[in-house]
């Protein structure tokens, strides 16, 4: 009697039917290349975007530079340059302008080059008075800081109210009687501007009575005039006594020289019949003041 192994597989007599059609079990997968030459003949798995082929360039379907797409594009970028150069041209002949001031962070227009040919000079000069009165303010607070170091018995009033002056002044200035004459030399037609004459004449007016005050420097009022300079100097506070001197400087040029500006332009008002208080007051009747200055804003 034959023995039966129990773990050999039992006895199949029928071959098995392969799930692919037509494969040859027979064949030798190696013997051709043919199967993979049909697959690389195939479509192209690559994706496409817009037409191309993906990473072909726009300019054609071979990647090479089209110069007919190259001159359309130039001329599209011309004409849009244009467009803009012209609505910029319109801006400038109804007085606005864009923003250019301060450079850093402009909020609006500053080109004395667009005044009236007239006036350039005397506003180049009224701006640099508005800058001299930037540095005589930081020198002057510097000049009250000497003077808390050194010891003043008021020396902490008047750090204290100089740093308050840099602060203010230096905007208040701007708004109050710089930029309104600014305006008012810019317009061609006195009357429309005859309000911003006002203002100038009322806020410098004030701007030079109050330089004339900080050249005297009384102690606790926020100025190294004159008086502490001299109180510096007599108690050997040499440095303290040299800023309050440039301090005293810069307060009376802006007295002197902001005189002779202020009084060039109260001479050329008079010589001006469309710039009159009366005037002035006509256009505050016909126009609130938030009117006028957010108007004036944009040039």
């Amino acid at each position: 009697m034959a023995s039966h192994d129990p773990f050999s597989d039992p006895p199949n007599n029928s071959t098995p039917t392969l799930p692919i059609q037509g494969y040859d079990s027979n064949a030798n997968p190696f013997s051709s290349v043919d199967s993979l030459n049909d697959l690389e003949s195939g479509p192209s798995s690559k994706p496409t975007t817009g037409g191309y082929s993906y990473g072909a360039s726009p300019y054609g379907q071979s990647g090479g530079f089209d110069p007919a797409k190259q001159a359309e594009y130039d001329e599209r970028e011309r004409r849009l340059n244009e467009r803009e150069a012209e609505l910029r041209a319109r801006e400038n002949a109804v007085g606005i302008y864009q923003n250019n001031w301060p450079p850093l962070f402009p909020f609006l227009h500053h080109d004395i080059s667009t005044l009236p040919e007239l006036h350039q000079q005397t506003a180049k000069f009224l701006y640099i008075q508005w800058l001299a009165l930037l540095v005589t303010l930081l020198i002057n607070l510097l000049g009250a800081i000497f003077l808390l170091v050194a010891g003043a018995s008021e020396g902490g009033a008047d750090t204290g109210a100089a740093g308050g002056y840099l602060l203010f002044i230096s905007i208040a200035s701007f708004i109050l009687w710089y930029r309104p004459i600014y305006l008012g030399l810019r317009k061609t037609e006195g009357k429309a501007m005859a309000f911003f004459f006002y203002a100038y004449f009322l806020f410098a007016g004030c701007h030079l009575l109050f330089s004339a005050y900080m050249v005297i420097g009384i102690p606790s009022t926020g100025s190294a005039g004159l008086i502490n300079t001299i109180s510096m100097f007599s108690q050997g506070h040499i440095l303290a006594g040299v800023f309050g001197a440039i301090a005293s400087a810069g307060w009376i040029l802006q007295a002197a020289g902001g005189g002779i500006l202020y009084k060039k332009i109260w001479d050329y008002k008079n010589g001006n019949a469309d710039i009159s208080w009366q005037e002035a007051t006509n256009q505050i009747k016909t126009n609130s003041i938030k009117t006028i200055v957010m108007h004036q804003a944009r040039m």
